[in-house]
C-alpha cells in the first residue's frame, strides 16, 4: 500500500511551493492535508480534521455535492468555489477546483479564478443570444469553444437514433462535419449516458467509431462536455487538439464545463424557435392549400349563381330571387375570407410582390367605397369621401390599397350599428394620408396592441355576432409596411375609431 502522501519525504515542502492549491480530503470531506497556497487565500493556516465546508464562504451546497459524487462513482469533475473572506480582512476569492479519487483520499487542485476568464465566459451567453438561428448558434458555439479551451478544432454532436452525427464543426474538427457515425462504444455516448465531461488524451489511439467512419482525422487530445438544458439532452459540445499536442488542463477542463452550461440554454432556446417556425410553415401549406382547395368549389358556385339569378336556364320567382341574393351574400363572404387567408400565407412566406403603377387617388378610394356601399346600405349607414380639391396621383400598388381600404372600411361598416363612415385624404409634402372614421362601438385602449396580430379578436362575443377570420388588420398593416407606409389607430369605447393610414406617393423599393 502507498504511504499518504504527506508521509513521502519532501513532499509537502514541494507542494509549498506551488501555485495553486492543493488540499488531500477524507470521504466525508474531512481535511487531511492543505498546502501553504491555501494559507495565503485564508490568512491562517488550514487545520487538519475541519469539514471542507469550513473553507468556504456562505453557499458550500453546490461545491460539497460535487465532491461526495466523485466520492461515489469515482469520476473527476471541475467546479468554481466561493472561499470564505481571508483572516486579516479583504474581498473572500473565487477559485477554480478540479477533484478526483485516488485510493480512499480526494485531491483536489484549485488556482484563483482570474478577471479575464469571469469576463469572457460572462459574455458567452452574450454572443449566443445575438445569433440569429440555430445554424449560427452552433457556429458561435464552436468558434468560442476553441478560443475558451485552446483548442485547434470543435464540434458539436448529436444522437440520431442508434447513429451519432457531427452537426457543425471547425478546426480539426471540420473535415468530420456531417458524418454519421456508429454510436455504441462511441465517446458521445460515453458522454451522454454518464451525463458528465469525458475526455481522451491521444483519440487518435482509441479506434473509436467516429475514427473508423474517418481514419485520417487528426484528433489527439479530445474532451466532450453534455448540453443539457430543462431535462432533455441536445448533443454535446467537443473539443480538439491535433496529435501529439499535450492534453487539456484543468482549468480548459471547467471553461468547457461552464461554457456547455451557458451554450445549452441558448441552444434550447433556438431549437424550440426553430420548431415554432417549422409548425407555422406547415399551417401556413395547409391553409394555402385548404384555401386554393375551397376556391375552385366556389367559384363554380358562383356561376352558377349567375346563371340562376340571370334567368339563362328558365324564369326565377321573387322568393327564389331573395334566396339568390342571400346566396351570393354567402358566397362573397366565404371568398373574402378565403382570399384573406391566401394574402396571409402569401405574406408570411414572403411571395408578396409589389406591382406599382400610377393611379388617383380619388379612383382608389371610390372603389374601395363601391365594394363595401351594399353591407353599409342595408344598416343604413351613409359612407362620405372628402378628398382634396387637386388630384392627388401615386406610384403604388393600387390592388393592395385597395385591399387594405375594403378591410378597413368593412370593419368600420361591421362595427357602426348608427351614425356614419367618413373617408378622409389629404397630402403633406410627399406622404398620402387616409383616414378610415367611424362612430362605431370603439375599442379600450389595452386592446389596441393586440389588433394587429394574425388571428387576434378584441372580444370572442364580436366574432361571432359579426364573424371574420382576424387577419383583415394584420395583412393591411403587412401591406401597407410593404408599400412604404404605416398605419395609427386612434380609438376609445363608445366613440369611435379612426384608422389613419400614411403612404409614400410614389414607392421606392429601395431599404
Amino acid at each position: 500500500m502507498r504511504p499518504p502522501l504527506t508521509d513521502i519525504p519532501n513532499a509537502a515542502r514541494v507542494l509549498d511551493r506551488l501555485d495553486y492549491g492543493v488540499l488531500v480530503l477524507s470521504r466525508d470531506l474531512e481535511l487531511l492535508y492543505a498546502n501553504a497556497r491555501w494559507t495565503s487565500w485564508l490568512g491562517v493556516p488550514v487545520e487538519r480534521g475541519v469539514s471542507f465546508a469550513t473553507l468556504l464562504g456562505e453557499v458550500a451546497g453546490p461545491s460539497e455535492a460535487e465532491l461526495r459524487a466523485t466520492s461515489m462513482d469515482g469520476r473527476s469533475r471541475s467546479f468554481v468555489a466561493a472561499l470564505r473572506a481571508p483572516a486579516g480582512g479583504g474581498a473572500p476569492r473565487r477559485i477554480v477546483c478540479g477533484v478526483h479519487l485516488t485510493d480512499d483520499a480526494l485531491i483536489l487542485e484549485a488556482r484563483e479564478e482570474n478577471d479575464g476568464e469571469r469576463a469572457a465566459l460572462s459574455g458567452v451567453a452574450r454572443q449566443l443570444a445575438e445569433a440569429t438561428d440555430i445554424g449560427e448558434v452552433l457556429r458561435t458555439l464552436c468558434d468560442i469553444a476553441t478560443r475558451q479551451c485552446h483548442a485547434t478544432g470543435a464540434a458539436v454532436l448529436r444522437v440520431m437514433e442508434a447513429q451519432g452525427e457531427v452537426v457543425a464543426a471547425t478546426g480539426d474538427f471540420e473535415a468530420a462535419r456531417g458524418t454519421f457515425f456508429a454510436l455504441k462504444g462511441s465517446l458521445l455516448m460515453d458522454a451522454i449516458t454518464q451525463n458528465t465531461l469525458v475526455s481522451e488524451h491521444n483519440y487518435r489511439a482509441s479506434r473509436r467509431p467516429l475514427l473508423r467512419a474517418l481514419p485520417d482525422l487528426p484528433i489527439g487530445p479530445i474532451m466532450l462536455a453534455p448540453l443539457r438544458a430543462h431535462d432533455e439532452m441536445l448533443g454535446v459540445i467537443s473539443v480538439c487538439r491535433g496529435v501529439g499536442a499535450a492534453p487539456f488542463a484543468e482549468n480548459e477542463t471547467y471553461a468547457l464545463r461552464e461554457l456547455a452550461d451557458h451554450a445549452a440554454l441558448a441552444v434550447h432556446k433556438s431549437l424550440l424557435l426553430l420548431r415554432a417556425q417549422s409548425a407555422d410553415r406547415a399551417k401556413s401549406r395547409f391553409l394555402a392549400t385548404m384555401s386554393h382547395e375551397l376556391r375552385t368549389p366556389l367559384t363554380a358556385l358562383a356561376g352558377y349563381h349567375e346563371l340562376l339569378i340571370d334567368q339563362v336556364i328558365g324564369p326565377v320567382s321573387d322568393s327564389q330571387l331573395d334566396i339568390l341574393e342571400r346566396v351570393r351574400s354567402v358566397t362573397t363572404h366565404l371568398s373574402s375570407m378565403i382570399e384573406e387567408i391566401l394574402s396571409f400565407t402569401s405574406l408570411e412566406e414572403g411571395k408578396e410582390i409589389v406591382r406599382p403603377t400610377e393611379f388617383l387617388v380619388a379612383d382608389l378610394v371610390r372603389a374601395a367605397v363601391a365594394v363595401v356601399q351594399p353591407l353599409a346600405d342595408q344598416r343604413k349607414l351613409p359612407v362620405t369621401i372628402e378628398l382634396p380639391r387637386a388630384h392627388v396621383r401615386m406610384t403604388s400598388d393600387i390592388d393592395k390599397l385597395r385591399q387594405v381600404l375594403v378591410n378597413l372600411l368593412g370593419n368600420a361598416v361591421k362595427f357602426t350599428d348608427s351614425g356614419r363612415i367618413v373617408v378622409k385624404v389629404w397630402v403633406v409634402a410627399s406622404v398620402v394620408w387616409i383616414e378610415v372614421q367611424d362612430s362605431g362601438i370603439g375599442i379600450p385602449l389595452a386592446e389596441q396592441m393586440r389588433l394587429f396580430r394574425p388571428f387576434a379578436q378584441v372580444d370572442s362575443g364580436l366574432t361571432r355576432r359579426h364573424g371574420g377570420t382576424g387577419l383583415g388588420l394584420y395583412i393591411s398593416r403587412r401591406l401597407v409596411t410593404l408599400l412604404g407606409g404605416h398605419i395609427e389607430v386612434f380609438s376609445a369605447p363608445d366613440k369611435g375609431s379612426t384608422f389613419r393610414i400614411a403612404l409614400p406617393k410614389v414607392w421606392d423599393n429601395k431599404p
